[in-house]
């Protein structure tokens, strides 16, 4: 299926490992230019010559999304170099979880900066250029946790819930301007990062049976796996393409059915 995302220029935040590796390499397969964002130069530069050596396009634009200049330099960044930017995702956030009752204010305050702020900095800055060419998809990454939150979760699953509510909000004061704003919400995924600390677990030593045994924990989902970040990135890409043009203020959740309530 073509998805009509060629040339397209889209923006991954946190894009230097995980699921937001995964989802730069696959709007990179679909013809469009990926923006590799990160803090680690080392790590993005990597990735962005692996997309390249597959014979994609891809741009660095570094910078830490919890600091104003910084995100202002990174779209300075994109609209030098491209002109700016068709497609956001907003994968970046930190993936601690601390106990809200154990995390002090502060604690609680640096959660919010970079899990929320991050993305309201950004969409602040590329949304209207969207309205205004006519065209534009932002993709929101939460979490599945966001609405069936576990004991030691609260920080991270209560900012996960304010970026549910952000996507809801800014859907509806769009109007009819073909620029849609959605949200992914991922359950339990193995990255390869997991599978780099799997000998350290002893959960095996072939990448077969470290995925095996992370899947063995997933117990609690019918599917009784994790799910694989290709998973969450082809939902992604499909949400950002232009057949997914009527899917506006909705949080699609890929976790292998792990929720057990109505969205």
């Amino acid at each position: 299926m073509n998805l009509g995302l060629e040339d397209k220029r889209v923006l991954v935040t946190g894009s230097t490992s995980g699921i937001g590796e995964g989802i730069a390499r696959r709007f990179a397969q679909e013809g469009a230019t990926a923006i590799v964002n990160g803090r680690n130069r080392d790590a993005a530069e990597r990735v962005a010559a692996e997309i390249r050596g597959d014979d994609g396009r891809a741009i660095l634009a570094m910078g830490d999304l919890s600091l104003d200049e910084e995100v202002a330099r990174i779209v300075e960044t994109v609209q030098s170099e491209l002109g700016g930017v068709d497609i956001l995702v907003n994968n970046a956030a930190s993936g601690e979880h601390q106990n809200d009752m154990e995390t002090d204010a502060a604690g609680w305050l640096d959660s919010y900066n970079t899990n929320v702020l991050s993305m309201v900095r950004l969409i602040q800055r590329l949304l209207r250029p969207m309205q205004e060419r006519g065209w534009g998809r932002i993709i929101n990454i939460s979490s599945a946790a966001a609405v069936n939150p576990s004991p030691g979760m609260g920080v991270y699953a209560t900012t996960k819930a304010a970026v549910n509510t952000l996507t809801v909000t800014l859907a509806q004061a769009m109007k009819g301007e073909n620029v849609t704003i959605n949200t992914v919400s991922p359950g339990a995924i193995i990255t390869e990062k997991m599978i780099g600390m799997g000998p350290e677990y002893g959960l095996g030593d072939t990448r077969e049976e470290i995925i095996a045994a992370f899947d063995g924990m997933a117990d609690s989902t019918p599917f009784n796996r994790m799910g694989r970040v290709e998973e969450i990135a082809d939902v992604v890409v499909f949400l950002a393409s232009p057949r997914a043009s009527y899917i506006h203020g909705a949080n699609i959740r890929v976790d292998g059915g792990w929720v057990p309530t109505t969205n």
